[in-house]
């Protein structure tokens, strides 16, 4: 059986927390028109707010979805305070509205008739506003961390690609270094090779002097 203290008490204390009051009037349904309470949910839980309501309300009994009537039946649900018999639960959803009946047998629940009972239901309805708003920023956590996730990781890349580029920075230092070096041997070696065309050339001289006498005599 669900407690609804502990709940109701966060609601107490999130005072900035705020959903549409319950109200209580006559509305249509699938067997009849019939007392109910009716609340405006958080804005946004349009979406899920059915399948929500399944799952906070299957601690008082199975919820089900009723395709035909586009309604949600939960037969025999025990809900302590409201009733000594089992209560016939019916709710539908209209955008971020919903609409609740509860069938204690034979009579609806309405604030004139079971009051202790009504401000139970009244009390369910707010505790289940609540739930949808922490669901809805739970999920927006979530959105939340994945965005910082994501921006960690391009955080990340982007540490790896500095430390990539300082290290190529490091070997193209190198490498001009080198190149410096090597410019300063090819200059020296130039020189050299300078100098020993030089003497190539004196010595071809030479030969084709003595080439020149021996053709004269």
């Amino acid at each position: 059986m669900k407690k609804i203290t502990l709940l109701s008490f966060v609601l107490t204390l999130l005072t900035t927390v705020s959903f549409g009051q319950v109200t209580e009037g006559q509305n249509y349904m699938s067997i009849g028109t019939f007392n109910s309470l009716t609340i405006v949910l958080p804005e946004g839980s349009e979406k899920d707010a059915a399948k929500e309501w399944v799952k906070f309300f299957k601690e008082y009994g199975k919820t089900k979805k009723n395709r035909k009537t586009d309604e949600y039946f939960t037969d025999n649900a025990e809900i302590l305070g409201m009733s000594s018999n089992s209560v016939d639960v019916y709710a539908k959803f209209d955008g971020n509205t919903m609409t609740a009946w509860f069938d204690l047998g034979g009579a609806y629940l309405s604030s004139n008739r079971h009051p202790e009972g009504y401000a139970l239901g009244e009390q369910i309805l707010m505790d289940f506003g609540l739930h949808l708003k922490i669901v809805m920023v739970e999920e927006e956590v979530k959105a939340e961390e994945k965005t910082l996730k994501d921006l960690e990781a391009d955080h990340e890349r982007l540490v790896k690609d500095k430390a990539t580029l300082e290290k190529n920075i490091e070997d193209w230092k190198a490498k001009i270094a080198q190149a410096e070096m090597d410019i300063e041997q090819n200059i020296s070696d130039q020189k050299a090779k300078t100098n020993e065309i030089g003497q190539q050339m004196t010595i071809i001289e030479q030969i084709k002097a003595r080439l020149a006498e021996l053709k004269a005599q």
